[in-house]
């Protein structure tokens, strides 16, 4: 009995300091983290998440600008009919005899046999009509730079690029607005002490947050240009060539953070991301538009073509389900782009560009 007392008593010492050293750590950690919490803000969080999110602004703004060397030696096999209707001037006198029946009414005689000889005259102009093959049996050296100036911000890459940047943004916000040292830590408690709740925008990025003045800034600009010197901005790209806005969104980042995001209000309102992409998708159906043209199938579904063209086996790639709608070419009007989906129209985060920057091959020469 008196051993278990002693070994109760002992475990009870041993739990009381063990405890008291625990409590000892945590104070001393909560101390050094309250004394360098600016420091870990200002050196640690905020260029962490503000540099996840100024590399989405980066790439969501970036464009790709490269000249593709086309160097090429075509067979050319061609039979042309050249048809044209040509007026043709003789250069010199052309004598003629042809064999003729006359008639000759004085001396009753008809159907006689005779020859004829005539000249026709230098500079006399004959209409004729040509009907001549000429065949083409060449090769011809091809030497062309095509240049390519691609915003991704007009591809499908700006849809992971966008949704990258709205994980992060409401955080490297807020992270940019919270303040950076004990002077302007001083200045939000006496917004709140003072009442001026209605003052403090946490994610305002114009400097009108109450607290830090400074605007924000996720991206400077590029270590190089794109599109210098190009001067096909304004050629137009083929219009069944323009893609359709499929009133699709990207998912976010937080909800309730997502949801204070200028622009992404009305997708809640709605109901939320999966309600709004649901309609998107239900409508998109109801056009005739195969999913694989939206769903991110697209790969798979050009390797199953590729992969029949050869004669090969068909097979699913991790688990993909391969789409079998045929592809649709030369959509009809209401598939224009011009004309946007049915369903609400939603704001897309991503910027709009107003020029065509397709790739536009140069003029012929």
């Amino acid at each position: 009995m008196g051993f278990w007392r002693r070994l109760g008593r002992l475990l009870w010492r041993f739990m009381v300091i063990f405890s008291f050293i625990v409590n000892l750590v945590l104070v001393a950690v909560l101390l050094v983290a309250g004394l360098l919490i600016f420091e870990i803000k200002n050196a640690i969080a905020d260029p962490l998440i503000g540099g996840l999110h100024s590399t989405a602004i980066g790439l969501r703004n970036a464009t790709i600008d490269w000249t593709i060397p086309v160097r090429d030696n075509i067979p050319v096999d061609l039979d042309i009919e050249l048809q044209t209707d040509t007026v043709v001037v003789l250069n010199a006198p052309v004598p003629l005899t042809v064999q003729a029946v006359i008639d000759l009414p004085g001396l009753n005689a008809q159907n006689v046999p005779a020859t004829v000889s005539l000249q026709l005259p230098a500079g006399l102009q004959l209409p004729v009509k040509l009907d001549v093959p000429v065949p083409v049996r060449e090769r011809l050296d091809v030497s062309l730079d095509v240049r390519a100036v691609i915003p991704l911000s007009e591809t499908q890459l700006a849809d992971p690029i966008n949704t990258l940047g709205l994980l992060f943004e409401p955080l490297a916000i807020a992270l940019h607005n919270l303040p950076s040292n004990w002077g302007e830590a001083s200045e939000l408690v006496g917004l709140i002490l003072g009442g001026k709740l209605g003052e403090i925008n946490l994610l305002a990025t114009d400097g009108t947050g109450g607290i830090n003045d400074a605007p924000y800034l996720p991206w400077a600009g590029y270590s190089r240009t794109a599109g210098l010197n190009y001067t096909l901005f304004d050629q137009p790209v083929p219009p069944n060539n323009l893609p359709l806005a499929t009133g699709l969104v990207p998912p976010g980042g937080i909800p309730f953070l997502d949801e204070l995001l200028p622009g992404r209000a009305l997708i809640y309102e709605q109901g939320g991301v999966r309600a709004v992409n649901q309609q998107a998708t239900t409508a998109l159906t109801a056009r005739g538009i195969a999913p694989h043209f939206f769903d991110g199938t697209m790969a798979a579904y050009y390797n199953r073509l590729q992969a029949q063209a050869r004669g090969q086996q068909t097979q699913a790639v991790e688990g993909v389900i391969l789409p079998d709608q045929p592809p649709i070419v030369n959509p009809s009007p209401p598939m224009m782009v011009e004309q946007p989906p049915s369903g609400p129209q939603l704001p897309t985060p991503i910027p709009t560009m107003t020029d065509d920057f397709g790739i536009v091959p140069p003029s012929s020469p």
